[in-house]
């Protein structure tokens, strides 16, 4: 019995993305943006899916397999205002979307799964938080 369990728990995090790896296999494909939470000038922005929705607003980012990126937006979030496509790259829990006429554009991310969902975190030099996003799938693999 006890040998079945160890073996359940090897399986399961195989099938993680904790894995060495295979974290890049599930960054590809659409992401829509569901909830943010935004730091505007020492004032903290929390848009819930029913406001975006009621508003109309929203963020889509297609991450592609060959490591580029594009986003879509009817949102006026400043994070996402001057970089719209370029090249995605992973090391370790961070992803970096990089502008590739500008460097200084470069926009890294820590990132999570969480329920199938995808998280980022940005924050800024001082370690305050300017951007926590929450990002649901939309189904469609690039």
């Amino acid at each position: 019995m006890k040998v079945t369990s160890v073996f359940a728990r090897i399986s399961n995090w195989l099938a993680s993305p904790e894995v060495f790896g295979r974290i890049t296999k599930k960054i590809p494909g659409e992401w829509v943006l569901y909830e943010y939470y935004f730091d505007e000038k020492e004032k903290l922005i929390h848009q819930t899916e029913d406001e975006l929705k009621m508003n109309g607003e929203s963020l889509q980012i297609q991450f592609h397999v060959e490591e580029s990126f594009r986003t879509t937006s009817k949102l006026a979030l400043p994070v996402f205002d001057h970089l719209k496509e370029g090249n995605w790259s992973v090391r370790r829990n961070y992803i970096t979307l990089v502008d590739p006429t500008d460097f200084r554009n470069n926009l890294e991310f820590q990132f999570a799964f969480e329920k199938e969902n995808l998280k980022l975190l940005k924050k800024n030099k001082m370690g305050k938080i300017e951007f926590f996003g929450f990002f649901k799938s939309t189904g469609l693999k690039k």
